[in-house]
């Protein structure tokens, strides 16, 4: 008899549990059922702006790199150590100072060898040309006693007398001299100095290591005075010439400079259909290879409207605001697309004007405009 109590008592309890489940669950659908907002529709709040139309300054934007204007490569026509402690990346030099000098001690003495030939030869000629050329032998002893070792070789006489110069060429008088000149122009070439004052900007080598002729030494830059090398579409020629005054801008420092177009390429780049300008600007806190962003005034635009290119959609369209709620996509006349900006030439003065981007837009999209 027990037995069967708690068989019925068991199914009692498992009928109630499934009641109870079945009416948790209907609560939890009505709850889903019903809509968070009170059952109004939601609209998306954007920004608008109304159309101006007016004459605008056309500023087109580039980028580009910084380089040098004065800028050299190094190069050795000599062999030998160098000698220089302060030829190193980062020195600064005036005009006219040493760079860099290459141990040229072998070649001094070999050029004064190559003096003591000169003067050997001058005096074996010396008797000969107080017979032959008495009115010649007061020019070449003073000419013997001008040769220094020290100093470079001073100019031959000249030699009118047809027959002195056949003599003189004859005892290689002429050989040794022009001999001795070329080596006093090799003598030079061991020392380099700085065409204008600037800095090292990058050096191959340091003080004792050995010089080939030919070798790439470093390179040689002046600071302060650079060419921004932007790439210009051909579209935007039209609106460029050389003398245009152009504002630079640093992304890094945000600090604006002043420069202006010096010259433009006139051949096209084959793979991107541009062409290179070169704008100028002088500052003390440029560096080379830095980017700049170039903003070159073009000529007036009339009747236009200037929007940020990120409201530009595909096929030149705009979303403008029709009936206060509704966007409406409009075709308009680009006159002129810069990195930033877009100049609109057929819109409406006064028409509302979608200022920002909506994700997922549509013809008929119903919105509730604010303005800025």
């Amino acid at each position: 008899m027990s037995s069967r109590v708690y068989v019925v008592r068991s199914i009692i309890i498992t009928v109630v549990i499934i009641v109870i489940s079945l009416i948790i669950m209907a609560k939890l659908g009505t709850r889903a059922e019903k809509p968070n907002n009170g059952g109004k529709s939601s609209t998306l709040s954007v920004l608008v702006k109304p159309v101006e139309v007016k004459n605008a300054q056309l500023n087109i934007e580039l980028t580009g790199r910084l380089v040098a204007r004065n800028s050299i490569e190094l190069f050795s026509e000599v062999s030998g150590i160098l000698k220089s402690s302060r030829f190193r990346s980062g020195m600064s030099f005036r005009k006219g100072d040493i760079l860099m000098q290459i141990d040229d001690s072998e070649l001094r003495a070999s050029i004064k060898a190559s003096k003591s030939q000169l003067l050997n030869s001058i005096s074996q000629i010396l008797p000969d040309i107080a017979i032959d050329y008495p009115n010649e032998l007061s020019t070449w002893k003073n000419y013997h006693a001008s040769i220094d070792f020290n100093q470079p070789v001073p100019e031959l006489p000249k030699v009118q007398n047809s027959q002195l110069k056949i003599y003189l060429s004859s005892k290689n008088v002429y050989n040794t001299f022009y001999n001795i000149k070329s080596q006093e122009l090799r003598l030079s070439k061991h020392i380099i100095r700085a065409p204008f004052s600037g800095t090292l900007s990058e050096a191959t080598l340091r003080a004792g290591s050995l010089v080939r002729a030919g070798q790439r030494l470093g390179s040689f830059i002046q600071p302060n005075v650079f060419e921004l090398e932007a790439n210009a579409s051909i579209d935007d020629l039209q609106y460029i010439k050389s003398g245009n005054k152009v504002i630079l801008t640093s992304s890094e420092n945000g600090k604006t400079y002043e420069g202006e177009v010096l010259r433009i390429n006139e051949q096209i780049d084959p793979s991107t259909q541009s062409v290179t300008l070169y704008v100028g600007v002088t500052s003390n806190d440029l560096y080379q290879g830095q980017f700049l962003t170039a903003r070159i005034a073009g000529k007036i635009l009339e009747n236009v409207t200037v929007i940020p290119r990120k409201l530009l959609l595909e096929n030149n369209s705009l979303y403008i605001v029709r009936n206060d709620s509704m966007l409406q996509t409009k075709v308009v006349d680009v006159v002129y697309k810069g990195l930033d900006s877009v100049y609109v030439g057929d819109l409406d003065t006064g028409s509302l004007l979608l200022n920002q981007s909506v994700t997922g837009g549509y013809d008929g999209m119903i919105i509730k405009p604010i303005s800025e």
